[in-house]
């Protein structure tokens, strides 16, 4: 755009290519008329205040000020100025400088436009008028180094109407001029804006994009990505820099949707790849859009976890049903036949079996209710900290006694609103299944914090952990890696845990242990003791 400071420097330019050509011309003059010497003295030295003048005024423009009005005015009024001691000083009415006035108009409309187009030529009009009157009227007497007319009788009127008469026709055609290169001049920054606005535009949607992408040139390499790509290919272990190949890491030639794991299955990313044409549609490289499907798939597995769990729960309560109240008639009457027969030797040990086996499923069946109806959840003032000291003690004087170590690091104080009794049951379960799956001993570490509007409970043990397969099917009913387990203990957790609307994930590798974390939505942020 060709803002004020734009139209001001070329106007600058154009006055010092004007007063070269003086320079030049003067010199020239002087050499062919000798014994002339002060009009030429008068002139250099005008000449060389008007370039130091210009030099004054570009000097304003390089420190980056941009001209004040004020400013702008004083320049025609200095070209005016100039233009009519040099019309003086080389013979008045009839001198060849009176043609700078034009010049000096056609600069005020570059600089400010038709107003000053206007006002410059009434100002040219008036000094050179008053000159040429005076000259007329024998009250002065300019300096003529070079033979010219003389000023007097109807050719120096003819003179004075046609110069007067070009001022204002300069005047009005620069200004109209100037006024049509303001106009473009607005319409081409409003253009430009637009573009720019569009350009910023289309650069924030890019970038605000919740997936990431990638342009790819013909050669697989990266030609642009937004910011969300970065990021996304930072957290799978990988720098995305522009000229990189990406071939390595994504299908890009397949053209369909795919997914890629990244961090030992840690991160999933799925990914689509279009072809990028220009506007004649050939063919210059690759669209790749990609976005983390890890939620996803982890909301996935979950949805069809609680789908199995549910089906299985029906049937369990089902089969509890049916097979509980037998069970109890059963056991009572082979212990009043026991007690009747009295016997003895191996039909003693036969009884007891048949008793032992009839608790053993009673108990499955028992695990079979607490996971298909663990409850109506009747929330209370939960102490964390005293809830895992009593749980710990509990069960290190029964299943716990030896090879069992509880480390509560949960802070004082720190309680939240849930059913004391299933959390009870959960903590046990867990504590169980880390004893069972210890054979030698085992530590267990649990922590909590408060944490985006709930309670976060983290659970540790430094057990065999699990490996991946396992690990997918923890949380299924009757999944058990423990010879004649039920696998309804991270069952039940899991299910006692979703009715207190929360969620439980597991983190585990073999040989370095398991990590639960149970997260309960807290919002109140309960702090009291029950």
């Amino acid at each position: 755009m060709f803002s004020s400071s734009r139209r001001f420097q070329g106007y600058l330019a154009g006055r010092t290519a004007v007063l070269a050509a003086l320079l030049a011309l003067g010199a020239l003059s002087q050499a062919r008329l000798q014994g002339f010497s002060l009009p030429f003295t008068w002139f250099f030295g005008l000449t060389a205040l008007s370039f130091a003048f210009t030099a004054v005024s570009a000097a304003g423009l390089r420190r980056g000020r941009r001209p004040s009005p004020a400013w702008l005015k004083a320049q025609p009024a200095w070209d005016v100025g100039y233009a009519t001691v040099l019309v003086f000083l080389s013979g008045g009415a009839f001198s060849p400088f009176a043609s700078l006035y034009p010049l000096a108009i056609t600069g005020a409309a570059i600089v400010l436009h038709r107003r000053g187009a206007l006002v410059t030529a009434t100002a040219s009009s008036a000094a050179y008028g008053l000159l040429v009157g005076l000259q007329a009227g024998g009250l002065l007497h300019p300096l003529n180094p070079c033979p010219l007319p003389e000023a007097a009788g109807a050719k120096i009127l003819l003179q004075l109407g046609f110069n007067l008469l070009a001022f204002y026709a300069v005047a009005l055609l620069s200004g109209y001029l100037a006024e049509e290169l303001r106009r473009a001049d607005q319409s081409l920054q409003q253009a430009r804006d637009e573009v720019l606005h569009l350009e910023y535009l289309k650069d924030a949607i890019l970038q605000s994009l919740g997936s990431g992408l990638v342009a790819l040139g013909r050669d697989g390499r990266v030609l642009f990505h937004n910011r969300w790509a970065e990021e996304l290919l930072a957290r799978a272990g990988h720098r995305l820099a522009a000229g990189e190949d990406l071939a390595r890491l994504f299908d890009v030639a397949g053209g369909v949707r795919n997914e890629v794991s990244f961090r030992d299955g840690q991160l999933v990313v799925g990914y689509s790849v279009s072809p990028l044409q220009d506007p004649d549609g050939s063919p210059q490289g690759h669209i790749l859009i990609f976005q983390d499907l890890t939620e996803v798939k982890r909301l996935e597995a979950e949805l069809g976890r609680a789908d199995r769990l549910a089906a299985v729960g029906r049937l369990a309560a089902g089969l509890a049903h049916e097979v509980r109240n037998p069970l109890a008639s059963l056991s009572g009457s082979v212990e009043m036949l026991r007690q009747t027969l009295e016997p003895s030797g191996e039909a003693a040990d036969l009884f007891g079996i048949v008793l032992r086996e009839t608790e053993r499923l009673n108990r499955l069946v028992t695990n079979f209710l607490l996971y298909a109806r663990p409850g109506r959840v009747q929330p209370s003032g939960v102490v964390l900290k005293d809830l895992v000291d009593e749980t710990g003690f509990f069960f290190s004087q029964g299943e716990g006694r030896t090879g069992f170590t509880l480390e509560n690091r949960v802070p004082e104080g720190l309680a939240l609103r849930a059913d004391p009794d299933q959390l009870e049951q959960v903590l046990l379960n867990l504590f169980r299944n880390s004893r069972e799956a210890s054979p030698d001993a085992v530590t267990v570490t649990v922590d909590a914090a408060r944490q985006d509007g709930g309670v976060e409970v983290v659970y540790r043990d430094d057990g065999p952990g699990m490996e991946p397969a396992e690990a997918e099917r923890a949380f299924e009913p009757f999944f058990s890696r423990k010879e004649g387990g039920t696998g309804l203990g991270l069952a039940t957790i899991h299910r006692i845990v979703q009715n207190h609307a929360g969620t439980v994930t597991l983190d585990t590798r073999p040989g370095v242990g398991v990590t639960f974390r149970l997260r309960f939505p807290d919002p109140e942020g309960e702090e009291a003791t029950p």
